[in-house]
């Protein structure tokens, strides 16, 4: 009993052994079959690529492409509007606000002028006080100038009476008592005569200060009529408020910040030019009178205005070089929808470049060559050189001919030599993959 519960597992366990070994048995002679019935490789020839690309036709001509550069709309002139006067703000105009549109003359506050037309009229009243005493310093003038006459005339009158007196005394036929009395009466109206004198210089004195006093009201008057003026605040130019900082009702002082006035009769753009371009256009008349274009984009609106190149700044920065000049636009900026701090760009024309041919960017290789297809279909090198660029196109000069195919699709393994065709279908790609020229 206990022999045969041994001998089972056993045989159990050949059974398996000999059936994996016929397996592996059986896998060998598959694989063995596999490989004597397959079929044999047949080599091809080797592929070569052709390349789908886009080409431009060489045209030479006369180019002269148009500059465009970014920059941002400003002010010709602004003005910060103060009061004039200290007082109360009595009056605004329905304009006065942020962003309203003004015109000159107009009036943009008024303060309380009840002080300054009572300045007026009491200086008014000092200046008709002053020129009544003036009236009566001259007429006491006059009057001591006439006394001044009869005394000088009685003064000779008795120097003369004392000669006579005197030569008679000397003969003996006066007394010294009618010496010594007309001695007197010429003392008399010699101190008569200095006081007079000094009478008539007071007076003149009065009369210059009652006149220097009418002068000094005069222009106190004139001074107070300006400030009269100047109670209301008018707009010096045409422009647009900003800023706007008074109040109906409110106390300001002298220079109190009222708002601010951008004009808009000279509106103007502000861009800059780099140094090739600039050099460029200076070779080419120069930048100032120049016509350009100033183009504000909106939405999906573009609005163009004509304008002028006014003047360029008067120092280059370093560190950013070239020239930032100033275009002036043509329109009045009352009309325009367009404000101060617009972003727009500029557009120049550049300087005129004969004989030379304008490709898109796009096919220029390191800025000194390009592409063109050879008679055979294949790419052959021509050496260019870029004279400028005007958005997404580049004017060169250089070894091309009229009619000469200009490469414009770019690929990783473009060169000389490279087989190529044209043009490129509809439904491809540039630069699409390879199609094989099948041979065996």
């Amino acid at each position: 009993m206990a022999s045969s519960d041994l001998t089972q597992p056993r045989r159990r366990r050949t059974v398996n052994m000999i059936g994996f070994v016929g397996l592996i048995a059986l896998a060998i002679v598959a694989t063995v079959l596999l490989l004597a019935t397959k079929d044999e490789p047949v080599p091809t020839e080797p592929v070569e690529r052709v390349w789908n690309v886009e080409t431009q036709v060489v045209v030479r001509q006369d180019h002269q492409p148009r500059l465009r550069v970014f920059g941002e709309l400003a002010a010709g002139r602004s003005s910060e509007m103060r009061a004039l006067v200290q007082g109360e703000v009595a009056a605004v105009g329905d304009y006065f606000r942020n962003g309203a549109v003004v015109s000159k003359g107009m009036v943009l506050i008024e303060i309380d002028r009840f002080e300054y037309e009572a300045a007026i009229s009491e200086l008014r009243a000092s200046i008709a006080e002053t020129r009544a005493r003036l009236v009566e310093a001259e007429a006491n003038r006059d009057s001591e100038k006439v006394s001044l006459t009869q005394d000088r005339e009685m003064t000779q009158l008795l120097q003369r009476d004392l000669d006579r007196t005197t030569e008679l005394h000397g003969r003996g036929n006066i007394s010294d008592k009618s010496l010594d009395q007309a001695k007197i009466e010429l003392t008399r109206q010699k101190q008569t005569l200095a006081r007079r004198e000094a009478a008539l210089k007071s007076n003149d004195a009065r009369v210059i200060q009652q006149r220097a006093a009418l002068d000094r009201l005069a222009v106190e008057l004139e001074r107070a009529q300006r400030d009269l003026v100047r109670t209301r605040l008018v707009a010096p130019f045409d422009g647009f408020l900003s800023e706007v900082n008074a109040q109906l009702g409110q106390r300001v002082s002298v220079n109190d910040r009222i708002a601010r006035l951008v004009g808009a009769g000279q509106l103007e753009a502000r861009g800059h030019l780099s140094d090739a371009q600039y050099g460029r256009l200076l070779a080419d008349g120069g930048l100032e009178g120049r016509p350009a274009k100033v183009v504000w984009t909106v939405g999906d609106r573009k609005l163009a205005y004509d304008a002028t190149v006014a003047r360029i700044t008067a120092e280059i920065r370093p560190e950013t070089g070239g020239v930032t000049f100033y275009a002036l636009l043509a329109a009045d900026g009352l009309d325009l929808p367009i404000r101060p701090g617009a972003f727009v760009s500029i557009e120049l024309p550049d300087r005129r470049f004969p004989d030379t041919v304008r490709l898109p960017g796009i096919a220029l290789h390191d800025e000194n060559h390009v592409f063109v297809i050879g008679p055979d279909d294949r790419l052959q090198r021509r050496d260019v050189s870029a004279l400028a660029r005007a958005e997404n196109d580049v004017v060169v000069s250089g070894d091309l001919a009229d009619g000469d195919r200009v490469v414009l699709t770019r690929f990783n393994e473009i060169g000389v030599g490279v087989l190529v065709r044209e043009p490129l279908p509809a439904n491809a790609e540039p630069a699409a993959a390879p199609k094989e020229v099948a041979g065996r």
